[in-house]
């Protein structure tokens, strides 16, 4: 657990989103019940506060997986905590960035937490997901091909 969180602090975003899901302690990937241990084997108590943190540093990061596990804790938090704008909002992003079952995953909660929403909280979602497209791209620009030289 140590280097886990070493690496997270670090800003490595797998790191970031291994040590949110353990936090989490609810499912895996795959949907399966887990029971996170530390380092030690010693159980580690589920903390929704630090999953979402470490959650939100992962999506943040572009990290994918996380950022579909950070849109259905939004969807499927406590009552006063749920927030399925913000649900809406990550799972867009993540769509961008997945692939097959993880996709359809990502796809399947956005459809059941859209259902949620009025038309203008849906346009709300889909403009924050394109806002934080754009700063993604703006802080990571692709840097323009090399024009290609044809030697004779």
């Amino acid at each position: 657990m140590k280097r886990l969180i070493a690496a997270a602090t670090k800003g490595d975003p797998d790191a970031e989103y291994n040590l949110g899901v353990m936090y989490d302690n609810r499912i895996d990937d795959h949907g399966n019940a887990v029971d996170p241990t530390d380092d030690n084997g010693n159980p580690i108590a589920s903390n929704r506060t630090e999953a979402m943190k470490w959650l939100l540093r992962a999506a943040e990061h572009g990290q994918a997986r996380a950022q579909t596990r950070l849109a259905e804790l939004y969807a499927a938090g406590p009552a006063a905590a749920r927030n399925y704008g913000r649900a809406c909002q990550w799972f867009i992003i993540a769509m961008h960035g997945l692939n097959g079952v993880h996709r359809q995953r990502a796809q399947d909660g956005y459809d059941s937490a859209r259902s949620q929403l009025t038309t203008t909280e849906i346009l709300a979602a889909e403009r924050r997901a394109r806002d934080w497209e754009r700063r993604r791209r703006a802080a990571n620009p692709v840097p323009a091909p090399t024009p290609l030289r044809v030697t004779q």
